[in-house]
């Protein structure tokens, strides 16, 4: 019998339809350009996506806190820097990150526990697989991974914490078999991880993607970090559910519009970038772009290249009135010097 299409996910915090964009956010100050696009997530998205370092701050600022679904992941990309070690206990992974003065531990329980507090839905903590990686070390983190899986359903408290199982690998038969270890075990969905490294190779890519699929017909399927349009697309005719990205706000911290060819707006201002972010979202979200802004009001057109791109003299080495994107202010007014210099602080 044919499985009936997985068309939305149910959270506490509402529905997540599918197939969604998910949009990945940070709390706290650190990303200026988060926190000008953070009151607009709930009208271009339907859920935002934050890892669990950038999620903390919600502890103590829960006012920042989107009426979106938010969904926590769990943090485990941090055991690619440098600094960090995955070590094994009682049969789960740790990771470890080495500092001058202090070690810092990710055990699987202090993910869950933040998870049943602020979460809505949950990635359980895994391990990424580099291209590379001595295939010992990458069974290694394969196992620790499944491990640390099946330990988070069995000890989540919380039932209405929707929780997707990770899934790591290095080839397809790798995927295939941890994702395998999931299958009917009573998870809510499936995430996969590790692809971004892997998307260049677009046979591999899918070849993953449809492994992982036949192996869990029944389960919402996420891809982790994969967020340019025209893949995505194509990973939801593959029967992904879902993805995550921040690609939407890093290209708008570099000036640039999704599908715009060029070098974009040099020297953005904060509020060009709110709009291109704004812009990227929508596009990516397929969504209606927002018309006013604190006090700003934004037009934009189709993605496209910048034809007749000229230097300004007034605004000497940026695009003047790039045709694709143009931002109509609400009232005129100088540029302040925090807005000069507040864009070198974003991302």
């Amino acid at each position: 019998m044919k499985e009936a299409p997985l068309t939305q996910l149910q959270t506490r915090a509402g529905i997540i339809p599918f197939p969604a964009y998910i949009p990945v956010t940070t709390f706290g100050d650190r990303y200026p350009l988060d926190q000008l696009v953070r009151p607009y997530l709930s009208r271009l998205a339907s859920a935002v996506m934050v890892s669990l370092h950038y999620a903390r701050p919600l502890a103590e600022n829960p006012e920042q806190r989107p009426r979106l679904p938010v969904l926590v992941d769990s943090g485990g990309f941090a055991s690619l820097f440098d600094d960090a070690r995955i070590s094994e206990e009682n049969g789960l992974g740790v990771l470890e990150r080495i500092g001058e003065e202090q070690t810092e531990r990710l055990h699987p329980c202090d993910v869950l526990e933040f998870q049943e507090q602020h979460a809505d839905v949950a990635f359980t903590l895994d391990f990424p697989i580099p291209p590379k990686l001595a295939e010992s070390e990458g069974a290694r983190r394969l196992e620790l991974t499944i491990a640390n899986a099946h330990w988070a359903l069995a000890n989540r408290r919380r039932r209405d914490l929707a929780l997707y199982a990770s899934v790591q690998g290095w080839d397809v038969e790798s995927y295939r078999r941890c994702a395998a270890a999931f299958a009917g075990t009573g998870f809510d969905g499936i995430a996969i991880g590790g692809l971004i490294p892997r998307a260049k190779d677009r046979d591999l890519l899918f070849g993953i993607v449809d492994a992982v699929r036949a192996v869990v017909p029944g389960l919402p399927l996420h891809v982790f970090g994969i967020g340019q349009p025209n893949l995505v697309a194509e990973l939801f005719e593959h029967g992904v559910q879902s993805v995550d990205s921040s690609a939407y706000v890093q290209l708008a911290a570099q000036g640039r519009a999704w599908g715009a060819t060029g070098s974009g707006l040099l020297h953005a201002s904060p509020s060009e970038r709110l709009h291109l972010a704004l812009h990227n979202l929508a596009t990516a979200c397929k969504s209606s772009l927002p018309l006013s802004a604190r006090g700003v009001a934004f037009n934009t057109k189709p993605s496209g290249s910048y034809p007749n791109a000229q230097r300004s003299d007034q605004t000497p080495d940026r695009i003047a009135h790039p045709p694709t994107l143009y931002l109509v202010s609400c009232h005129s007014r100088q540029r302040t010097d925090s807005e000069n210099t507040g864009a070198t602080t974003m991302r």
